[in-house]
């Protein structure tokens, strides 16, 4: 009986970590994914099993996150329009110049690459808070220190217009010719 249990809990917990492979892999991926769960079913050995299909989900994992970082160049230039905003923010009496930059900022990386535009987001908005934390410059943050995480909603904003103005822009390229 007690065997039966443990059986029965690995074959779901392997199911669970199955679909969530299936859910970090790309479309054109998913018949590797099937594949893999396929293989599983050979194995007798419960340990095994699990294991085979933590591998799976481990791989689809790192293709994930190698998707996400492979753009280095615009990473880097995130970080980079993510600080010069910060430090002005830092350095201004008002926070208007580092809204209109995080928002500049943020549409023009997702304009530039819009593809999994929500990652520029927070290169963006949380430079502040790094260089802050970093610098040790509290600044006009040392009240109420959450504040420094308000970058994120302009961050947001940009982004959000940068790709509709992107979708704009090729809707407005490719709108059909009238008869």
């Amino acid at each position: 009986m007690r065997l039966d249990i443990q059986d029965f809990l690995a074959d779901a917990f392997a199911r669970c970590l199955n679909r969530c492979m299936l859910a970090v892999l790309p479309p054109h991926r998913h018949d590797w994914g099937h594949a893999l769960i396929a293989e599983q079913y050979i194995i007798t050995n419960r340990r095994e099993r699990l294991t085979w299909a933590a591998g799976g989900l481990i791989m689809s994992f790192n293709e994930l996150i190698h998707r996400i970082f492979n753009d280095r160049l615009t990473w880097a230039a995130g970080l980079a329009f993510g600080i010069v905003s910060a430090l002005v923010d830092l350095h201004s009496s008002t926070r208007w110049p580092y809204i209109l930059l995080l928002c500049t900022s943020a549409l023009t990386l997702a304009s530039w690459q819009p593809r999994w535009a929500w990652r520029w987001i927070f290169p963006l908005g949380l430079s502040l808070p790094i260089v802050v934390v970093v610098t040790n410059n509290w600044g006009p943050y040392s009240i109420d220190r959450f504040d420094v995480f308000y970058g994120l909603a302009p961050a947001a904003l940009g982004t959000l217009t940068g790709l509709a103005l992107r979708s704009l822009s090729n809707w407005l390229r490719h709108k059909p010719a009238s008869h």
